[in-house]
C-alpha cells in the first residue's frame, strides 16, 4: 500500500482516497440497511405489513390478468365482427362485380343479337331488292314481249299484286283506286299487273286546287283563280297530255280528280281501249318528266265511277278529246 502511495502524485491519491471512501460509505449503508431489515423482519407489524401488501399485489395482478382476458376476449369479439363486416362487405362487392359483369355480358350479348337482326335484316333488304330487280326485270322483259304480240305470259302479266293478302281490302282503294295512307294503310290494296286501265297520280296541278300556303296570295290562294282560270289551263292541259297519250292507242275514258285531298289532287285516270295500249302507255310514260316533275304511272282495275264521283259523271270519250268545248269539266272524286 505504502509503495503504491509512494508511486501516486497527489491527485491520483486523492482520487483514491474518495473512491475508498465512498465505498466505506456505501457499505455501511448496506450494513444498516441490512440490520434495518433483520430488525424488521422479526417485527410481527412488518411482516403482517408484507403479508398484506403481497396479498394486494396478487389481488392486482390477478385483476390485471382479467381485464387483460376481458380486454382480449373483448379484442377477439370485435375482430369477429370486423371479419364477418368485412366478409359481407366482400361478399357483397363480389356480387355486385357479379351482377354488373353479367349485366354488361348480357348488354354485349343484346348489342351483338341487335347487330346480328340488323346484318340479317340488311342482307334480308338486300336479298327483297334484288328479288325485286329480278322481278322487274323478267317483267319488263314479258312485258316487251306482250307489247311485241306475244301472249305467252299475257295472264302472268295480269295477276293481282296485294299489298296485305291476309287483311280485308281497302274500300276506298276499290272505290278510287287511291288511298290517303298508301303503303300504310292497314287494308289490302289490290294492284293488277296489268290493265287496259292507268292512273298518274298529281298530274294535272293548279293553285286552285292546292289548298296550302302559296308565297304570293298566302292560305286563300284558292279564290284568286275563278273557275274560267282552272278549265282554262285544264283546257291547254288536257289537250297537251292527251295528244300525247293517243299516240300509245285508243282511249274510251279520261277522268281527272277536282279534289284537294293529296291522294286525289289532280289524279289522271286514262282508260285504253285494249291492254297492249295502256302497257305501251306505261313503258313509256313512266319515269318521264312533265311540268319539271316525273311521272309515275301505274295500272288500276277498272272503277265504278258512279260510286266515286261526286255528283255528275262527266266523261271524255275520243270524239271529245278531238273536238274540245266549253262542256268540258274535271270530275270531282268522293273523298276517302
Amino acid at each position: 500500500m505504502a509503495e503504491k502511495q509512494f508511486s501516486m502524485n497527489r491527485k491520483e491519491w486523492r482520487k483514491f482516497f474518495k473512491k475508498q471512501r465512498r465505498k466505506r460509505i456505501r457499505q455501511k449503508l448496506a450494513q444498516v440497511r441490512d440490520q434495518a431489515e433483520a430488525e424488521r423482519l422479526t417485527n410481527p407489524n412488518y411482516l403482517a405489513y408484507l403479508r398484506e401488501k403481497e396479498l394486494l399485489e396478487n389481488e392486482e395482478r390477478e385483476r390485471q390478468e382479467e381485464r387483460s382476458r376481458y380486454e382480449n376476449a373483448l379484442w377477439v369479439d370485435q375482430e369477429k365482427q370486423a371479419q364477418q363486416t368485412f366478409q359481407e362487405k366482400q361478399r357483397q362487392f363480389e356480387q355486385a362485380n357479379r351482377e354488373e359483369n353479367e349485366k354488361r355480358e348480357r348488354i354485349r350479348k343484346e348489342f351483338e343479337e341487335h347487330e346480328r337482326k340488323a346484318r340479317e335484316a340488311i342482307a334480308e333488304k338486300e336479298r327483297l331488292l334484288e328479288e325485286y330487280r329480278k322481278k322487274q326485270q323478267e317483267r319488263e322483259r314479258m312485258l316487251a314481249e306482250f307489247l311485241v304480240g306475244i301472249d305467252d305470259h299475257a295472264a302472268v302479266l295480269k295477276e293481282m299484286n296485294h299489298t296485305r293478302p291476309s287483311q280485308n281490302p281497302c274500300t276506298f282503294f276499290a272505290k278510287t283506286g287511291a288511298c290517303r295512307y298508301n303503303a300504310r294503310c292497314s287494308s289490302n290494296h289490290s294492284i293488277p299487273g296489268l290493265s287496259e286501265f292507268l292512273l298518274i297520280p298529281n298530274f294535272f296541278t293548279h293553285p286552285a286546287l292546292d289548298d296550302q300556303r302559296h308565297p304570293e296570295y298566302g292560305n286563300d290562294s284558292g279564290i284568286e283563280f275563278d273557275d274560267d282560270d282552272l278549265y282554262n289551263c285544264f283546257r291547254e292541259f288536257f289537250l297537251d297530255v292527251m295528244e300525247e297519250f293517243e299516240t300509245f292507242g285508243s282511249i274510251e275514258k279520261v277522268f281527272v280528280c277536282r279534289n284537294f285531298e293529296p291522294h286525289l289532287r289532280g289524279n289522271v285516270y286514262i282508260q285504253y281501249a285494249d291492254m297492249r295500249s295502256a302497257a305501251r302507255a306505261y313503258q313509256r310514260m313512266n319515269g318521264r318528266f312533265y311540268a319539271s316533275r316525273q311521272l309515275r304511272v301505274e295500272f288500276r282495275a277498272p272503277i265504278t265511277w258512279t260510286s266515286a264521283v261526286c255528283g255528275k259523271l262527266i266523261k271524255y270519250g275520243l270524239s271529245e278529246v278531238n273536238n274540245v268545248t266549253t262542256n268540258m269539266r274535271m270530275t270531282p272524286i268522293c273523298r276517302s
